[in-house]
């Protein structure tokens, strides 16, 4: 089986390591582990990655380079003004900016907890000439290694560049605390239950428990508890289920999907008897969760049933966090944006489709 052979490559050549040879029997522990070590080791790297480099950031620093009020009030140096460009520039993706011309800070916007992978960056004019610079953030550091613990099932630990190794450490790498603060990021501990037959079986299935802890979380993990127990305390959809009035609740469904901080795909609503009220979202969604609605004095009026990830969401993060490619199927057949497989499936799992149903996720190598 040429298992995840794309990946597997891309996850070796993040990691420096070489290729990966077993000796004696690969299915023990001990000779497979550094199969396992690199893989994972591969997959934080390309989270922390997605923090340096990934959308956010592309999209933070093209705001910037195409905004000419800040241009202009770095030109003059003028420290007000930067700091009033900058305000709508920010969003909620710029965690922290310091912008300055030549050794002056003209603005130093954002507090809060540590950030890694700092991001630097230039400012031009009209004509093209440097006017300043900037060092900004999108990543907390808090985010970033909880996202790489609960992907990898690792201990993550942070320390000042040159520190001895913790104690059952399996794999590190450079990081950068904000703003030019080298580190290392040691992975601690972790599975090594991956283990196959061949090291490229068994970075396969490292690769797929990765993908398997990623669809656990859409499906309940801390994000998903706290939009459905959002929605189905909101008191206007709970009126609008007890109602009976589709109306009514497509209007509710419809100001949460615009409460960003929701991300919510799809809702879908029945009554006490389970007769549907309203589905409102994406066709193509998964990892539904439900609970009873109830009005504001406890009595139950219906059930919701909602997603937090549509299946090109899906698609697209293990993507960049694994390099492999994804083909999802269900019953009705191939789901859109799914990955042509180059060859066989690698690593298959089987989830739920929106609002119910089995949902084939395989692995694959792009074609």
């Amino acid at each position: 089986m040429r298992s995840l052979l794309v990946a597997v490559t891309v996850v070796a050549a993040l990691t420096g390591c070489g290729e990966v040879v077993a000796t004696g029997g690969h299915g023990g522990t001990s000779s497979c582990a550094p199969t396992v070590d690199a893989t994972l080791r591969g997959v934080a790297m390309r989270i922390y990655a997605q923090a340096a480099g990934g959308p956010n950031v592309v999209s933070a620093t093209r705001r910037l380079a195409r905004s000419p009020a800040l241009a202009r009030a770095i030109e003059r140096g003028d420290a007000a003004r930067t700091r009033a460009a900058l305000r709508p520039l920010l969003r909620s993706q710029i965690h922290r900016i310091v912008v300055t011309r030549g050794r002056r800070v003209l603005a130093s916007v954002g507090t809060g907890p540590p950030l890694l992978a700092p991001v630097r960056g230039v400012i031009r004019d009209a004509g093209g000439r440097t006017v300043g610079r900037y060092t900004l953030a999108v990543g907390d550091q808090a985010a970033i290694t909880g996202i790489i613990r609960a992907l990898t099932g690792a201990e993550v630990r942070l320390l000042p560049a040159g520190d001895r190794a913790p104690a059952s450490a399996t794999a590190s790498f450079a990081a950068t605390a904000f703003p030019v603060t080298p580190e290392r990021l040691w992975l601690v501990g972790g599975a090594a239950s991956a283990c196959a037959s061949t090291p490229a079986r068994t970075a396969a299935a490292t690769i797929g428990a990765v993908a398997t802890r990623l669809y656990r979380i859409e499906a309940g993990g801390p994000s998903m508890r706290r939009v459905l127990r959002h929605v189905a305390r909101d008191r206007r959809f709970a009126a609008a289920v007890a109602r009976d009035d589709p109306v009514a609740l497509r209007a509710a469904i419809v100001r949460f999907f615009r409460t960003h901080s929701l991300h919510v795909v799809r809702v879908r609503a029945t009554t006490v008897s389970g007769r549907l009220v309203g589905d409102v979202g994406g066709p193509f969604v998964l990892a539904p969760a439900s609970s009873a609605v109830r009005e504001p004095g406890g009595r139950v009026v219906g059930r919701v049933t909602l997603s937090v990830q549509d299946d090109t969401g899906y698609i697209k993060l293990i993507r960049r966090f694994t390099g492999a490619g994804v083909a999802m199927r269900t019953a009705a057949g191939a789901v859109p944006g799914s990955t042509r497989a180059g060859s066989a499936p690698a690593f298959t799992f089987t989830a739920t489709a929106f609002p119910r149903g089995a949902l084939t996720v395989a692995l694959v190598s792009p074609a």
